[in-house]
């Protein structure tokens, strides 16, 4: 087992780290634990190394980083209040975009999947709603005001019955919501999988530990994974990656150009998409197109969806003057592509994503 920190970029051009700690032979796929409002301590730490030794690179975020450094707290009552504190501050939309820079990473190992606990464990939920990634839960607390949010990926929850934060009128709710969704209950209390907190319960944490593998071991390996298509990979520049999209630059200095990829496996159409994805992509385009206005001021925003010659999925936002070469006519087939100068892409994507991180 190889432990390691690393440095990873949201969407938004924040900079976080996260614990990665990676098996001795090929891995099986990767996943990310998502920490409790407690933040990246050591048990969390001891958890992702858990995974690893079961063949998966785990990930674990520095998601409270955004608020002026990593949270690390012990156990009680105190800690719990300051803890929640910070991710109320946080909130989750933000936590999802770091989430989603994780995932991006993440993929060059194989299918990627989440663990959450705790607050974690919404944040879990969510990666399934909205980013489609398989995912555990562990006691989320914060779920109930996302259950009309349906799930993309598979979801495997865990629960306390004697847990006093989760009513069982929220299992009930859930259960009528969403009867695909495997959930399971211990004779337990919140915490039960942590051996460093008063509810620790020895027996219910081994059984879920062996769901949660099987489920892993399952929904990873089936796991669609999103693979840019080469046209795209060998025309653009990568730039971030939004909570659905991933946003390219096109390599033509002649343009300023944005793509967006919604990074669902085998979409060729918008109406292929979820109805929650379509509004994403709805929302997502039109932060670009405030993006491209804000730094270039075209006389004109190009927003279309092709697909004749690259089938994958693809929103272009163009912006165009009425000196550019092509004006008034699309920019499609009109003369040769030109490449941006080194610095001159490395400008415009820094400003981008300084761009996409004003609320």
């Amino acid at each position: 087992m190889i432990n390691d920190w690393i440095e990873l970029v949201a969407a938004d051009g924040h900079r976080f780290r996260a614990y990665r700690s990676r098996p001795p032979e090929a891995p099986l796929g990767s996943v990310i634990v998502l920490p409790e409002v407690f933040g990246l301590n050591r048990h969390l730490r001891w958890v992702a190394e858990q995974i690893s030794a079961h063949g998966y690179v785990a990930y674990a975020p520095c998601l409270f980083d955004r608020l002026g450094g990593e949270l690390e707290l012990e156990y009680g009552e105190d800690a719990a209040r300051a803890g929640h504190e910070r991710a109320g501050a946080l909130g989750f939309d933000t936590a999802l975009l770091d989430l989603a820079a994780t995932a991006a990473g993440a993929e060059a190992n194989g299918p990627v999947g989440c663990v959450g606990f705790g607050w974690g464990g919404t944040l879990a939920w969510l990666g399934a709603t909205r980013l489609a990634l398989p995912a555990v839960s562990y006691y989320g607390t914060h779920t109930q005001p996302f259950l009309d949010e349906a799930p993309q990926a598979p979801l495997l929850l865990h629960f306390g019955q004697r847990d006093p934060q989760i009513p069982p009128d929220f299992h009930d709710a859930l259960r009528s919501r969403h009867p695909q969704v495997a959930m399971h209950l211990y004779a337990a209390g919140h915490g039960f999988n942590c051996n460093e907190r008063s509810d620790f319960h020895a027996e219910s944490a081994a059984m879920a530990w062996r769901r949660s593998f099987a489920f892993l071991r399952q929904h990873l390996a089936e796991a669609p994974r999103f693979r840019l298509h080469p046209t795209l990979a060998a025309d653009c520049l990568e730039v971030a990656d939004l909570p659905l999209c991933r946003v390219l630059l096109m390599n033509d200095a002649r343009y300023p150009w944005l793509i967006l990829v919604p990074r669902v496996k085998d979409a060729r159409e918008i109406i292929d998409l979820s109805r929650d994805d379509q509004h994403r992509l709805s929302d997502e385009i039109a932060q670009l197109g405030g993006v491209l206005q804000s730094i270039c001021e075209p006389t004109k925003l190009n927003i279309a969806a092709l697909g004749n010659r690259v089938p994958q999925l693809h929103v272009h936002v163009i912006a165009r003057f009425d000196s550019d070469a092509a004006w008034p006519d699309p920019v499609w087939g009109r003369g040769e592509r030109v490449p941006y100068a080194e610095g001159a892409s490395k400008m415009l994507l820094k400003a981008v994503q300084a761009a996409l991180q004003q609320p």
